[in-house]
């Protein structure tokens, strides 16, 4: 079947699925929705946290890291494995003896104040205003590529999408439903990785890339420092930014909002611990075949793209001097998206990698088309990475949702479904056309990590201490989230040479510091 119609019958299979399951399984409470309905068993819970974790910000952005910085991927992994070991050991064991269900609910029963109630609330929809703005920005990507548009009439429709979402409260945790998706994702990622390897390599595992060499016994590690230098790279991370973003990204992964949820209703907290282990060994899997992604990406590109004439490689007749016919089509329709531009800069005719200009979140959905994979593939990663999106954005949404009808608009009143659709439909359509210049999926998303690692995580720490008291907490929260939202501003103009996505463990420590400051000198409490 030719591609295009493939790619419209997987999104449909995809849209239908996941529509059915939205209105089927639609949630008539909060606990409904958070509670694995049926066979509560922690591995079922683990899924379900991995597939809400694994984001648009795994599936699209890990490609194009290299773009950026080609150093920062093991860094990003060993923050998510390290996040989700504090969360099973540290965080789930102190948040599941209150047995609330949210973050603002349980600061609530702990210091019984409003204040602080309130601005950890603000903080959780912050959070998740930037998770849900990273999600839409991919499903504005994936869009603009599946019905061959720009990026900006793309956004329009996944606007939509977004608003139907929120019109029906979401989805119980149903442990049939999140093993099917776990599974069309894992699918969907491995095996476009799995083919590059085969392609690409004399390795049989992505895992064991590293030991691999390339057709012509050119060692992979080799192949790929030249494959990056045909790349313009905007940046490398220092490493003290690399150190930093690891552990802000462990404890923001600790204390994302959306994940840490889904452990106020576990049963124990033994089986609380277990779900948070069960859903790192779902995400590692994902991500043991990831991290050679961008190794792979670059030489993909390289060994397909380089030198070929432009004019004949769009009409997709280029021949290699191999006899081997290479796909263009690609370029041309991601062209017509806005997200990838070619500039002849040396007036050759021919492409060259450095004048091809890509937005790096398409990287992994080209992948497949660049290595002239099977129809069938492409349209299963497009698919899947819609799959993907629309399984984060679901949560996030019912998140929001929750948050504002429990913390701020409603309390013990009863909903008025008007007033909390509108005022949802007012964030989500902000969420939409709000823009980060320059920043990726991934570096949104990175972002909602450093906030939570500068609010969330050292007030959780704090609670330890019993003698710190909460106006202490609350003043060291607001400075805080001060900090962050004005370094995140003011970074293109003034910054300490360190990230936005890095800031947040500096921030976290000077939020304990204040707090310990205040609560013995000001409020007069000694810790």
């Amino acid at each position: 079947m030719e591609l295009q119609s493939l790619i419209y019958l997987f999104v449909s299979i995809s849209f239908t699925i996941y529509f059915s399951i939205a209105l089927w399984t639609k949630a008539s409470s909060t606990k409904d929705f958070y509670i694995v309905k049926d066979l509560n068993h922690p591995s079922l819970n683990g899924i379900s946290i991995a597939i809400d974790f694994i984001s648009a910000a795994t599936f699209l952005s890990f490609a194009g890291l290299f773009l950026y910085s080609y150093s920062i991927v093991n860094y990003f992994i060993f923050g998510v494995i390290f996040g989700f070991l504090l969360l099973s050991f540290l965080i789930v064991p102190k948040l599941r003896k209150e047995a609330e269900f949210s973050i603002p609910m349980y600061f609530n029963k702990k210091y019984k104040s409003p204040i602080l109630t309130n601005l950890t609330a603000i903080i959780v929809l912050l959070i998740t205003f930037l998770y849900l703005n990273a999600q839409l920005k991919a499903s504005g990507i994936i869009l603009s590529r599946i019905f061959q548009i720009t990026f900006d009439k793309a956004l329009f429709i996944a606007l939509f999408i977004a608003l139907f979402y929120a019109s029906v409260s979401g989805r119980r945790n149903i442990s049939y439903a999140f093993i099917f998706q776990y599974i069309i994702v894992f699918i969907s990622i491995a095996t476009p990785i799995i083919f590059l390897t085969l392609n690409l390599t004399n390795s049989y595992f992505p895992q064991l890339l590293i030991f691999s060499s390339l057709e012509n016994n050119q060692e992979f590690l080799v192949a790929i420092k030249d494959s990056f230098l045909e790349f313009n790279i905007i940046e490398e991370n220092s490493l003290i930014n690399n150190i930093l973003l690891a552990i802000t990204v462990a404890f923001g992964v600790a204390t994302l909002p959306h994940i840490l949820i889904k452990f106020f209703v576990t049963s124990n907290i033994e089986n609380s611990k277990k779900s948070a282990l069960w859903g790192l060994f779902f995400v590692t899997i994902i991500y043991s075949f990831i991290v050679s992604l961008p190794e792979l990406s670059a030489i993909n590109f390289s060994k397909n793209i380089s030198n070929t004439n432009y004019e004949t490689y769009i009409q997709d007749n280029y021949i290699d001097e191999n006899s081997i016919h290479k796909n263009g089509k690609w370029l041309k329709t991601w062209e017509d998206t806005s997200l990838v531009s070619f500039k002849d800069l040396n007036n050759d005719k021919n492409i060259a990698l450095n004048e091809l200009d890509f937005n790096p979140d398409t990287i992994f959905l080209i992948n497949s088309e660049i290595a002239n994979m099977p129809n069938w593939i492409i349209a299963l990663v497009i698919s899947g990475a819609l799959a993907a999106t629309l399984s984060t954005m679901t949560a996030l949404i019912i998140l929001l949702k929750s948050t504002l009808a429990n913390e701020f608009i409603f309390k013990d009143k009863k909903p008025n479904k008007f007033i909390l659709n509108f005022l949802l439909a007012i964030i989500i359509i902000f969420a939409t056309f709000f823009n980060f210049k320059d920043f990726t999926i991934l570096q949104i998303v990175i972002l909602s990590f450093s906030i939570s690692a500068a609010t969330i995580f050292p007030i959780l720490f704090l609670t330890m201490f019993k003698k710190i008291d909460e106006n202490s907490i609350y003043y060291a929260l607001l400075i805080s989230l001060i900090l962050i939202i004005s370094y995140t501003f003011i970074y293109d103009y003034f910054n300490f040479f360190i990230r936005p996505e890095a800031i947040g463990v500096i921030i976290g420590v000077l939020s304990i510091l204040i707090s310990f400051f205040c609560s013995k000198f000001i409020f007069n409490k000694r810790v």
